[in-house]
């Protein structure tokens, strides 16, 4: 990503584009708010709903309870590398928006020479950012799989337990197993957010990757020149290629909006 970062900004030097990606500031303050929250949560729960014994292995045990340390983890790497690939796709459009109007030369600043290279610049850069989807796809598939996997099926048993229990807690239900239900209802809560935050993104992503295709079609190929019609003609069978390529669980199923109504239905 840091290659490709270099060959944008060589590539797009005289053009003033607006920057998409967080700064590190930016990052930083969302990792020390979600490392905040997972303190605070952490820290009532064990006030609110003290446990018995204190010992060392049931201190260690609440690493596996909600709100589950490890989905932090995981759902900030995704999200900073699906940000980072949103927001290159994203430049790559708005670098495409500087072409002149139906691709006509300027004399005052654009020429058929630089439209032709400009144009097979973005889309050798396209397709070198849509490998990159590819590669994050292979490395996290099986990560996203796992994590998919494991919260659906914890939301599930868990939901499955405060049904079945609601009925005791309605009868008698001290202050503290009404805090135990709070506690857990925001973990939940906080599952289903993760996953969405991911699936958002990766929607986003689909977004702005196809963006360029209707900017393609938008174009009277009939009254372009050869070297402009042919790097068009170039560029939809790159996409057309790409579209294959779609951010997967391992292969288990795709990754979008689609899921999020499947997951509903359940």
């Amino acid at each position: 990503m840091i290659e490709f970062d270099r060959k944008l900004t060589l590539f797009s030097t005289r053009l003033l584009r607006k920057q998409r990606s967080f700064s590190k500031r930016q990052w930083d303050i969302f990792l020390l708010s979600l490392f905040l929250y997972f303190l605070i949560y952490t820290t009532l729960r064990e006030i609110l709903t003290p446990r018995i014994n204190g010992d060392i292995f049931s201190l260690s045990f609440n690493l596996f309870i909600p709100p589950f340390l490890l989905d932090y983890v995981i759902t900030s790497f995704l999200c900073y590398f699906l940000h980072n690939l949103h927001a290159r796709f994203w430049t790559l459009n708005d670098l495409w928006e500087c072409l002149p109007a139906e691709l006509a030369v300027a004399n005052d600043q654009w020429t058929h020479i630089e439209i032709v290279l400009f144009m097979e610049e973005t889309r050798l850069l396209h397709s070198e950012l849509c490998e990159l989807l590819k590669k994050f796809t292979i490395g996290f598939g099986p990560l996203l799989l796992a994590f998919f996997t494991f919260s659906f099926s914890c939301l599930l048993f868990s939901i499955f337990i405060m049904v079945t229990r609601f009925h005791l807690l309605a009868s008698k239900s001290s202050a503290v197993e009404t805090y135990q239900q709070i506690f857990n209802v925001t973990a939940h809560l906080q599952m289903i957010l993760f996953m969405i935050s991911i699936i958002v993104y990766v929607s986003f992503i689909e977004e702005q990757r196809t963006k360029i295709i209707s900017y393609l079609r938008s174009y009277r190929i009939s009254n372009l020149h050869m070297d402009v019609k042919k790097q068009i003609k170039m560029f939809m069978n790159q996409m057309s290629v790409s579209e294959l390529d779609k951010i997967t669980a391992f292969g288990f199923f795709d990754i979008n909006l689609n899921l999020v109504m499947s997951v509903s239905t359940f």
